[in-house]
């Protein structure tokens, strides 16, 4: 009720302005270039002598409403393009239509033309300079300079984001620090569910980065975006056709041999097209990308207790992926300021792995395969429309449909053992990243001595999906004569439903299951640079495998163990609904040089969870798995403040004061447990989590150079409360279980995480001659957290946030000259713990990543 009253008051200051709308016109019109007739999208608008401004949006438009009546001139300024100023008359009650080119100073000193290649740069800065809010913008054009296939390795580009890897892709993405979960993902502005089982983060390795116009992060966000994203909201503009038609076609055959087994041949084809009918009125686009890789890895990973080593894997990976999206728009022009339009999306990718893994224990040899499909799919569909109200008012507003899905047809894993006498095998740790074994009795590469232990096929399929409505109201106001503004205020109703439904099969084999019925012949010669001897060894063969379980189901179904197939799958069973309702009010004032918005939003969830609580008895069998349902609801009220002051056209100091917050993960909040009377032990989610929130601070300096570049440098902080981290404890409830050893997500108690991050951008045309060709691209970030946690013997400890690295950067050198494009780009993320554990010395450490 606080926060509603404080809402309240707010929202009455901003209704108590006199709006001047009587006897004022309004300007509207489109910017483009000269040379190829395309909208320029960020160009900054302003009436000369007024406090009236505004920016082009991404189809080159602009509207200035609620003028008075008189003669002015209208400046137009675009980064890499001359500035223009024109005279115009405003009349009351009327509007005034104007079409502006500017002309392009991209020409080099020999002659040759080349807008083509920096246009886009031109327009991805040039929306940011002109922004609210404190972002950044990577345009298609430089997404396709450098070699990033999917969005997550175009996101590294930027400053203050850094990468989590899987099998050499960028997966996904942290900003500022912050571990995923804590960001936001949006496609045309609205909310990306996750195909995933357990968790709200999208893993953008599986949108080609070839089917968007943009990506934009914003890294303070304003009160009209979702309020969920601490470390910042990603948002993956699609294509859609401008004011003239788009034949666009890619052939990109690749080469790689890492894999032995599979293809050395891949590749990337997309084709786009676009066209206007109708006098322009009717817009359509439509694209596709497919793309094919053959993929490959050696790794090792240990386990540790108490500083001793206990178990050893030698993993091999070999791995198909296949990547496809597809996107279409339409739009539909009702007059000059009104207009329809459609959106749609869709992304499937498959991942089709075999992992061998030769896995060492102090009494055992253990070698498994691993053979397994994962298809995902996004797709999001958003329709809605633009319409001026009068002279001052604006209206806009979506209904939006998105959906994901994760489908693991099969999985499939056989292990054998090969047992060795207690305490027989020592292991050698002179050299900690490459661990050496040795055994005096069992020889591991005699693979005659391995027995069949298990053999698991499951499959499992997820779900989730949004259905989002909006609406948006925005109304162009003046206080006296040197102050405009803009109000704005709107909310959305979303409802959200997730599901996750696994079925494991389990089985053992009624025969005698021989490794010599499913030897493969794969060998790996240099496993890990050859720094294990005997490398990994040989492994069962994945087709002989799959036809001697299905020439010999009967066997195996003789043995299957229901038990254990029935306890594991309903563990991880759980279904979820979850309905948001948001409203916001916010006004945008500028004055000379000084610009700011203000204003607030409010968030209200409900969520209902139901899952499973499965028990095993004082002897470890299955008693059964009963349903159990949660509920919880969030409220967050989130002040925000922007300031901008241009120093100059082209330099802006920015600050920024915002409150954010980031629901748990779904599996967290469900009400599942696993219970085991027999080594009294207890496994749970926890429906009584609270969200994580922060307050954030940002201050930014930003030059930008006329021959289409920028030098910023910022510095930021968030005071981050109720960060989520699992650990283990005595289970205080009353009842059967008291004094159980638990395990169960909590809230942590307050982090706070700092940095400072600086950029170059610069085609370095000053340079005489052939070097006139030249460019930088380099950032580089520092970042700080520290959080205060209860580990399991009760002291508390001191650590760094999950996903903050200490030292991110990029460096690219362009050379652009003649026809000519390349460039070598390098970047780097530091270690950071991925995992937070009982004690610190079992947390989870993801290593640096250097990449050329």
């Amino acid at each position: 009720m606080k926060n509603l009253s404080l809402l309240t008051i707010i929202i009455l200051a901003f209704l108590s302005v006199k709006i001047q709308a009587q006897s004022n016109g309004s300007i509207t019109g489109l910017i483009t270039d000269a040379t190829f007739q395309q909208p320029l999208a960020g160009a900054n608008i302003v009436l000369e002598g007024t406090s009236f401004g505004t920016s082009t949006n991404y189809d080159g438009e602009f509207t200035l409403k609620n003028i008075p009546g008189g003669e002015y001139s209208l400046s137009v300024s675009y980064i890499g393009f001359t500035t223009r100023i024109i005279e115009i008359e405003v009349r009351p009650g009327t509007t005034e239509m104007v079409n502006i080119e500017l002309q392009d100073n991209f020409l080099e000193l020999d002659g040759i033309t080349v807008q083509g290649i920096r246009q886009g740069q031109a327009a991805a800065l040039n929306q940011q300079k002109t922004a609210v809010n404190i972002k950044n913008v990577v345009a298609s054009d430089l997404i396709g300079r450098f070699p990033d296939q999917n969005v997550a390795d175009a996101l590294r580009r930027i400053p203050a984001i850094s990468i989590q890897q899987d099998q050499g892709e960028a997966r996904y993405v942290q900003i500022r620090g912050t571990n995923p979960n804590l960001s936001n993902i949006t496609i045309n502005g609205e909310q990306v569910p996750s195909p995933e089982g357990s968790v709200r983060f999208v893993a953008l390795d599986m949108i080609p980065s070839d089917v968007l116009s943009s990506i934009e992060v914003n890294k303070a966000i304003t009160p009209d975006m979702d309020g969920d994203a601490i470390g910042g909201s990603v948002n993956l503009n699609t294509l859609s056709v401008r004011n003239r038609r788009v034949l666009k076609a890619t052939i990109a055959p690749g080469y790689n041999n890492l894999a032995q087994d599979l293809s050395p041949f891949g590749g990337l084809v997309a084709l786009t097209y676009g066209d206007r009918l109708m006098d322009g009125d009717l817009g359509f686009l439509i694209s596709s990308s497919y793309n094919n890789s053959n993929r490959a890895s050696n790794n090792n990973e240990m386990e540790y207790d108490s500083g001793a080593l206990q178990e050893l894997q030698l993993r091999d990976y070999e791995l198909n992926r296949e990547r496809w999206g597809s996107v279409a728009s339409v739009d539909y022009q009702l007059g000059d300021q009104s207009m329809l339009f459609a959106n749609m999306a869709f992304n499937y990718f498959t991942d089709t792995e075999f992992r061998r893994r030769f896995t060492v224990e102090t009494d055992k040899f253990t070698r498994e395969l691993k053979d397994r499909l994962e298809r995902q799919k996004i797709f999001t569909f958003s329709a809605g429309g633009e319409h001026a109200l009068g002279q001052t008012w604006k209206v806009d507003y979506m209904f939006s449909y998105a959906y994901a899905d994760q489908n693991t047809p099969y999985d499939r894993n056989v292990a054998f053992e090969s047992e060795v006498a207690a305490e027989d095998v020592v292991f050698d740790v002179s050299d900690p990243d490459y661990p050496q074994f040795s055994s005096a009795t069992t020889n591991a590469y005699n693979y005659s001595a391995y027995q069949f232990d298990e053999f698991e096929e499951s499959s499992e399929f997820n779900s989730d999906q949004n259905y989002t409505a909006r609406l948006n109201l925005t109304n162009n106001y003046t206080l006296g004569n040197d102050i405009s503004g803009e109000l704005k205020f709107g909310g959305l109703v979303r409802t959200k439903e997730k599901e996750r439904s696994p079925d494991i099969r389990i089985y053992g084999y009624d025969g005698n299951f021989l490794w010599s019925d499913v030897q493969g012949s794969f060998e790996d010669d240099d496993f890990l640079d050859g720094n294990y001897a005997n490398g990994i060894g040989l492994f069962p063969d994945p087709d002989a495998l799959e036809n001697f379980f299905e020439n010999n189901r009967g066997s195996f179904d003789a043995e299957f163990e229901s038990e254990d197939s029935e306890s594991d799958s309903e563990a991880e069973t759980y279904d979820a609904t979850e309905n948001t309702f948001a409203g916001y009010l916010m006004t945008e004032l500028r004055r000379g040089n000084l610009s700011g918005l203000i204003g607030a939003r409010y968030e209200f969830t409900d969520v209902e969870y139901s899952a499973r609580v499965v028990e095993f008895n004082e002897d470890g069998d299955y008693l059964g798995a009963t349903t159990t349902t949660g509920t919880n609801d969030y409220s967050f009220f989130l002040p925000m403040i922007h300031l901008t002051y241009q120093i100059t056209p082209l330099v802006n100091v920015r600050a920024a004061w915002t409150n954010s917050f980031a629901k748990p993960n779904y599996f967290d909040l469900a009400p599942y447990r696993v219970i085991s009377r027999e080594d009294q032990e207890i496994e749970l989610g926890n429906p009584a989590l609270e969200a994580t929130t922060s307050m954030n601070f940002d201050l930014l300096g930003e030059y930008y150079f006329n021959s289409v570049g920028i030098i910023s440098a910022g510095v930021f902080y968030k005071q981050i409360s109720d960060f989520i981290y699992v650990t283990s404890f005595d289970f205080t409830e009353t009842g059967p279980y008291t004094g159980y050893q638990a395990v169960q997500p909590v809230n942590g108690g307050d982090a706070d995480l700092a940095g400072f991050e600086i950029n170059l951008q610069q085609q370095l045309t000053f340079l005489p001659g052939f070097a006139t060709g030249f460019g930088v691209y380099a950032n580089y970030t520092y970042s700080w957290s520290e959080a205060e946690l209860t580990s399991a013997d009760g002291d508390a400890r001191t650590v760094s946030l999950p996903g903050q690295a200490e030292n991110t950067g990029n460096f690219a050198l362009s050379y652009e000259k003649s026809g000519f494009s390349g460039r070598v780009a390098l970047s780097y993320a530091g270690s950071f713990i991925d995992e937070i554990r009982d004690v610190e010395g079992n947390d989870r450490i993801y290593d640096e990543h250097f990449q050329i």
